[in-house]
């Protein structure tokens, strides 16, 4: 959870200067509202985009373009925030964590990215236990 509420603060940080930059409507509401939706993995963030481009929608078509290309290249910069801050969490590299969101999400769509880090801790803690095969030395 506290790897998720830092994730959250730093997504809300880019996007109220985002919404302070295009003077976005209900620009008080928006910005609460994307650090509460931010606190639930993947979905929280889906909610909260559609709720910024609607808004951005009523002040103009730019507004919302540019709005939604924001946002799809801060979900995608997510994907490496995530692999570096729950990375370092589970004790895995980055590219480690980053290959399992990105197999999670193939597999199982937003399920399987909010199982991805889960099933990659499982599976590092219960290869560890395993014998190293014949004819290599243990570390």
């Amino acid at each position: 959870m506290g790897a998720q509420m830092m994730i959250s603060a730093i997504n809300t940080v880019l996007t109220t200067i985002f919404v302070l930059v295009v003077s976005l409507k209900y620009a008080t509401l928006v910005i609460g509202l994307t650090f509460l939706c931010g606190l639930l993995p993947i979905v929280g963030n889906l909610v909260s985009n559609s709720i910024i481009v609607g808004i951005a929608f009523t002040s103009s078509p730019r507004v919302a373009i540019a709005a939604l290309v924001f946002l799809v290249v801060l979900h995608k910069l997510e994907y490496f925030l995530n692999s570096k801050i729950i990375g370092d969490r589970i004790k895995n590299p980055v590219w480690l964590t980053l290959l399992a969101l990105i197999i999670g999400e193939r597999f199982m769509g937003i399920p399987g990215m909010i199982l991805a880090p889960v099933v990659l801790h499982y599976i590092k803690v219960e290869t560890s236990r395993l014998p190293p095969p014949d004819g290599v030395p243990a570390m």
